[in-house]
Parts: structure tokens; C-alpha cells; sequence
């Protein structure tokens, strides 16, 4: 789409305050240029997929335990804080900002532009039912990046110590010179929350392109986020009122096993995806160097489609991931539907509801076997149903930026899930609950920005 010159000057000003970190937090900004005055100005920010949907936290899917590096490939990483990210070193585990990998960065760029955007609608108070719905729109890509920083840059969200712990730095307004201060776990996830479900009654319920949020995006985001936090109840209501709007599955039996790139993008528009997002393409989960764990590609058994779909097998005799939704590298962390009927099936088992867990991972896991090989499942005991549920997964969303979340959600509730990495033939570990699962923020953040650097 064409920008008129206010939108040129805004990007011109947004690029510049992001180009280093000084700048992002010293420079002066004079809000007359800086925030387009139309519907249209404002409905154009948003519309910038590659921005606004795209470059999600890919440090927690390079620190999870789903791939390995072999030591050829660990040796040739270019930056020196990608080396130390993936092997959970405590500190330095961020690109410079020069690079395109600060991660920080890109999660604090779209934050800008959601907060300038509801500021526009603000200050020139736009008001009707198109206001409404890019005020919606803003309000779910911000919580949406706050919950996808909240789990790279800060302690698990634990009911008992979430108002002490330190979570993300909360700007609600794009005037950079309001001091930058880290608010508590508590306070991320209270504006999370608050977010979504005030954007709620201003989406409509579908979209007509997975990138825009709609209703089912936010009960989506909001069963992920509850999910996370440990509230069951709230998660399975609103996974179920995603699923009643978004509920089509991809049929493995009919992709094609040999293909480089089984699931085709086409499927991005009529299936699966809710709320389409993409991870930014870190060198350590790169395609052709990261291997697939043999204790996640020995969890499939015969007859299970995704063994072929998801995995290929390399000269080596070990396996890369290839089960992408985007017909080529690029890795989504949005919502979809397969997520949803986990969600619930989670929930449904931990609330004890055997039967409903079993009914939502049967009518995932279908679509996944062979025909006539499936076995559908049917639970008497809820810990063998939480097990089975919690393994099925982490087999079907591998390589969608959750396992990381995952271990520190299962670790806080007692699973004792320890990392180990062999590296140039030194082991590594990472303990259960260990203070490095909150990322190290970027140091020259710390120093200039003079905000709490993560307790190590």
C-alpha cells in the first residue's frame, strides 16, 4: 500500500530512534510529527506484516532442547553471543544492536507502534466502528509481543512470587523520554490480559487474512496465556470459544511425505492458522545445521505421519525439522488450531475432565496417523492422561517458539525437566528452575537505559 508523506515521516523518525540503543532512549521526540492523524495513516502501521507480525523471540526456541548443534556447525556460529546463548551462558547472549538478531529490539519496535497507533486514535480522537477495529488491532499484536518477551526475559510466572519477580518494561505510551523501568511478573501479565480482552468486543470473528487479528486470535492468545500462568479453568473457556470459531486441521494422509516442504503455504489461509506470527530466523535454529533430538524424533511411532512430515533424514543419519506451515524456512508461533485442541485437551485433563481431554486429542491425533493405524485413546487416570497429552504436545508443536515456555511452566509445577548439551566435548546442563530460563537482557540496555538487569 501507497504511504502518504505523514506515514514517511513517521517511519523516517521510527527509524532513526531505533537504529541504536542510545537513541532509542535519548533522543527527543516531537509527537506533532511522529503520529499519523487518520484512520488510514494508522490502519497502514498495522498492515506491515513483516514488522508487525514477523520477528518474534526465536531465543527461546535456539535454547530449548528439541535440536543440538554438532560441533562443526557450533564452531562456524558467526556471533560470539550466539554461542553463548546456546549454551545457556548467563550473560552477552544478544547480537549487538547493528545486527538484525536483537531480539529486544524487535519486540520493543512493535510495542512502539501499537502505542503510537492508540495514541493517534487518542489525540485525534477517531471514534466509530473502523476506529474500533484498529484500536482492537493494536491492543492484540502488543499483548501479543509482551507475552512472547514476558517468557524470554523473565522468571515463569509462579502465583506466589509474581509480584516480585521482574517482568517486561511496560510502555503504554510512544514518548520515548518516560524512563524505562521493569515492572513485576504480576503487572505483565494483568496488562497482557487487560489488552486482550478489551480488544475482544472490537474485532470481528474471523479475518479475512491470518495475519489480521480477529476474535478467535485473542481467545486464542488468551488460552496461551492462561495456560502459562497455571489457570486451567480460564484457558479451557477461552480455547474452546477459539475452536468454535477457528476449528479446521490439516489431514496429514493427504501431504506429500517427499516433498522439502510437505505443509504448503496455501494452508496459512484455509487451515490451522488462527493468528498467523513469525519467528525471526536465528543462525542456531538455521534448517540446514540444527539436528532433531533423538529423544523427540524417538517419541514417534510407526504410523504416525508427523515422523514424516516434520523430519527428514541427512547423509549423516540424523534428521533436520522440515514440518514448517509456510511451504518454505519460515517459522510461525501463532495460534492454531492444533494448539487450541491441546489447550483443551490439558486443561480438560488437569480439571479431571478424562473424558473431554481424550474427546479434543482424538480429534487432533486422527489427522495426524495413518488411516485406519490410529488407536484412539481413552483416559481412567489423570496423571497418565496429563503424560500422554503433555508428550503429544511437544510432538506436534516443535519448532513453534513454545517448548521453552513449556519447560519452565512444567519445571514450576515439579516435572524436573534438566537440559544437557555436548559441546566440543564439554557437558553442559541447565538445572531445573535455574535463574539463566530468564534470559539475560541486552547489556547496553541495561547501561543505558540504567533498568534491573535479571538476578543471576
Amino acid at each position: 500500500m501507497k504511504k502518504n508523506t505523514q506515514i514517511i515521516t513517521f517511519l523516517l523518525l521510527l527509524t532513526m530512534l531505533f537504529s541504536g540503543c542510545e537513541k532509542f532512549l535519548e533522543e527527543k521526540s516531537d509527537k506533532s510529527l511522529a503520529i499519523p492523524t487518520t484512520l488510514r495513516d494508522l490502519q497502514s502501521l498495522l498492515n506491515n506484516a513483516y514488522d508487525v507480525n514477523h520477528l518474534f523471540c526465536s531465543m527461546g526456541e535456539a535454547s530449548c532442547d528439541d535440536h543440538f548443534l554438532k560441533d562443526a556447525d557450533y564452531n562456524g556460529l558467526y556471533y560470539e553471543s550466539d554461542k553463548r546463548q546456546y549454551t545457556w551462558q548467563p550473560d552477552y547472549v544478544t547480537r549487538p544492536m547493528s545486527s538484525a538478531g536483537d531480539e529486544w529490539y524487535n519486540c520493543y519496535k512493535i510495542i512502539y507502534i501499537c502505542n503510537s497507533v492508540l495514541l493517534g486514535l487518542e489525540e485525534n480522537k477517531l471514534t466509530g466502528q473502523e476506529a474500533d477495529y484498529v484500536k482492537g488491532q493494536a491492543l492484540t499484536f502488543r499483548a501479543a509481543r509482551y507475552l512472547d518477551g514476558v517468557q524470554i526475559w523473565s522468571p515463569i510466572y509462579n502465583k506466589a512470587t509474581a509480584n516480585a519477580d521482574l517482568g517486561m518494561v511496560l510502555r503504554l505510551d510512544p514518548d520515548i523520554n518516560i524512563p524505562s523501568v521493569r515492572s513485576s511478573v504480576q503487572e505483565t501479565y494483568d496488562l497482557i490480559l487487560k489488552d486482550l480482552n478489551d480488544a475482544l468486543p472490537l474485532l470481528p470473528a474471523t479475518n479475512i487474512s491470518p495475519t489480521l487479528p480477529t476474535k478467535a486470535a485473542v481467545y486464542g492468545l488468551l488460552a496461551r496465556a492462561h495456560l502459562i500462568m497455571g489457570n486451567y479453568a480460564n484457558s479451557l473457556e477461552n480455547a474452546e470459544k477459539a475452536f468454535e470459531i477457528s476449528n479446521e486441521l490439516i489431514d496429514f494422509n493427504g501431504l506429500n511425505p517427499n516433498a522439502n516442504y510437505p505443509i504448503p503455504a496455501v494452508n496459512q489461509i484455509s487451515k490451522e492458522i488462527v493468528f498467523q506470527t513469525r519467528m525471526f530466523s536465528s543462525a542456531i535454529n538455521n534448517f540446514n545445521i540444527a539436528r532433531i533430538s533423538l529423544s523427540l524424533y524417538n517419541l514417534y511411532n510407526d504410523g504416525d505421519l508427523r515422523k514424516t512430515i516434520y523430519f527428514r533424514k541427512v547423509a549423516d543419519g540424523e534428521y533436520r525439522f522440515k514440518g514448517t506451515h509456510t511451504s518454505g524456512t519460515a517459522l510461525i508461533t501463532g495460534i492454531t488450531t492444533s494448539e487450541l485442541l491441546l489447550i483443551i485437551a490439558e486443561c480438560n485433563a488437569r480439571l479431571e475432565k478424562l473424558a473431554d481431554a481424550a474427546n479434543a486429542l482424538n480429534k487432533l491425533l486422527i489427522k495426524r496417523w495413518s488411516v485406519n493405524q490410529f488407536v484412539p485413546y481413552s483416559f481412567t487416570n489423570e496423571d497418565v492422561a496429563l503424560n500422554t497429552i503433555l508428550v503429544e504436545r511437544r510432538k506436534e508443536l516443535v519448532y513453534r517458539g513454545l517448548r521453552w515456555s513449556d519447560i519452565k511452566r512444567l519445571n514450576r509445577d515439579g516435572f524436573n525437566i534438566k537440559l544437557t548439551r555436548t559441546v566440543n566435548g564439554q557437558t553442559i546442563t541447565m538445572p531445573p528452575n535455574d535463574l539463566r530460563y530468564a534470559i539475560a537482557i541486552p547489556e547496553t540496555v541495561i547501561e543505558i537505559g540504567g533498568i534491573q538487569q535479571n538476578p543471576r
